[in-house]
């Protein structure tokens, strides 16, 4: 195992349901972030969601632009997960590597 910890963003949308399975309408957006300890994504370390987000919030984290996200994942807190993406160079979004 190496020292890389692999990150893979996702946008996520979910509808929120009452207990009885009728919808309430209600619509939440959020940015999941897969955290692996290898390339393959076969040993999953942690699933971190910022949650609570309107859509336009989602969409502000740009997760293909590596400077916003970091950016965007340090304002909210996020500071070693902006850090090791900065210092391996890359990230995946959706399970595609993006370079920084």
């Amino acid at each position: 195992m190496s020292d890389i910890i692999y990150y893979d963003f996702w946008y996520l949308k979910s509808e929120e349901i009452n207990l009885d399975g009728s919808d309430t309408g209600a619509i939440a957006y959020e940015v999941g972030i897969n955290v692996f300890a290898d390339e393959d994504f076969t040993h999953l370390l942690d699933d971190v969601r910022i949650s609570g987000l309107g859509k336009e919030e989602m969409l502000a984290f740009d997760l293909q632009n590596a400077e916003k996200l970091c950016s965007k994942l340090e304002e909210e807190g996020l500071h070693s997960v902006a850090s090791d993406i900065r210092s391996s160079g890359f990230y995946f979004v959706m399970g595609e590597k993006v370079t920084v």
